[in-house]
């Protein structure tokens, strides 16, 4: 095929479509057709069984129906058809705004998603530029390093402040590697709670618990706390030897932010975590326990219950109320044993029905 005889094909943003225009138009066709076929023969029905009941007259239902149909009655056929229309009209102007808020809403959410992806794109390369820049720097100090490793053979004192100066320069390149990295982390945290927090069109499936707990906790292990040495046992036994399964169904985007979260918290104050799961027939538990300070448990709740007091707190505890909050609308249910000076415990409860 000649490439020049090629049509181009436009292409176009996903838009919704539909008739709205068309709810009151099918409102006024069903609510006069309801009225004169329906509501007035059934009001003639109505009116021979009262007969019936009341008078003992023969039942004529059949007859009762015919003669809603004839012309004597049409002052009331018509006055049937007429309210028939203006409630069918009524409702249709009512389905037609209800479909109106639900195109905005789709349109809001198609423009939510799109931000994200933007915001996703845009410290993507952001931060791909910054290692790359830092790349670059390594190498051509590497370079220079080996072009004054031969300039300090002959012990010139110019040469050794150089390479004291370029091995300063590559700690701050480091730095600023570790900059990009953690950008990068920070970022994915993010989208990830953004996600968690659109969820709802994604339905709980069944899938395995485990790998999505032991990879939670590597991500803050490699990126977060990869400075901090902790230690984490999975069911008395180290993470990496876990290789345990525990299938139900949940939605990962939420489980995963809600574990991050009560993870990184413990992380935060500790160095050496316990993570212990089990089951029964209705929930699956999750207990957390660290050998940090404690913390007082009432001081916390009424902390959490008054979400704009933050004059007596160091912390907003922002992870542990969006923990709350996406618990919540899964129907899970958070508990918390601690006491100063003991360490913490959080257990977090997954329920198997409604997840």
């Amino acid at each position: 095929m000649n490439p020049e005889s090629r049509q181009p094909v436009i292409l176009e943003p996903p838009i919704s479509r539909g008739s709205a225009w068309a709810y009151p138009w099918l409102g006024l066709l069903i609510g006069a057709g309801v009225g004169f076929f329906v509501i007035h023969p059934l009001t003639m029905v109505v009116r021979e069984i009262q007969t019936f009941a009341v008078q003992g007259r023969p039942l004529q239902l059949g007859q009762a129906i015919l003669i809603s149909f004839s012309a004597p009655m049409w002052p009331m056929t018509a006055l049937y058809t007429i309210l028939g229309l203006i409630v069918g009209l009524v409702l249709g102007i009512f389905l037609q705004r209800l479909d109106k808020h639900r195109r905005q809403l789709q349109t809001l959410n198609q423009e939510f998603e799109l931000q994200v992806a933007a915001l996703r794109h845009h410290y993507k390369n952001l931060a791909i530029g910054i290692q790359g820049f830092s790349g670059r720097i390594k190498r051509k100090l590497e370079a220079l390093e080996t072009r004054l490793h031969h300039c300090s053979v002959e012990k010139d004192d110019s040469c050794r402040m150089l390479q004291e100066e370029c091995r300063a320069l590559a700690s701050n390149v480091d730095i600023l590697d570790d900059a990009a990295q953690r950008l990068t982390s920070t970022l994915g945290q993010e989208l990830l709670f953004l996600k968690a927090l659109t969820s709802e069109v994604l339905a709980p499936e069944p899938r395995d618990f485990y790998p999505v707990l032991i990879r939670a906790i590597q991500d803050l292990l490699e990126l977060r706390f990869r400075d901090k040495l902790i230690r984490v046992d999975l069911n008395r036994q180290p993470v990496q030897a876990c290789h345990d399964s525990l299938i139900f169904a949940f939605e990962p985007y939420t489980m995963e932010v809600i574990l991050q979260n009560l993870l990184s918290n413990s992380m935060k104050v500790s160095d050496h975590l316990q993570v212990e799961v089990s089951e029964d027939s209705h929930w699956v538990r999750v207990t957390i326990s660290d050998n940090g300070p404690g913390l007082e448990v009432e001081k916390l709740r009424n902390h959490l219950l008054a979400p704009g007091d933050r004059e007596c707190s160091d912390s907003t505890h922002l992870g542990l109320k969006v923990s709350l909050h996406l618990m919540a609308r899964s129907g899970g249910r958070l508990s918390v044993q601690s006491e100063p000076g003991a360490g913490a415990t959080f257990i977090l409860e997954f329920s198997k029905l409604s997840f």
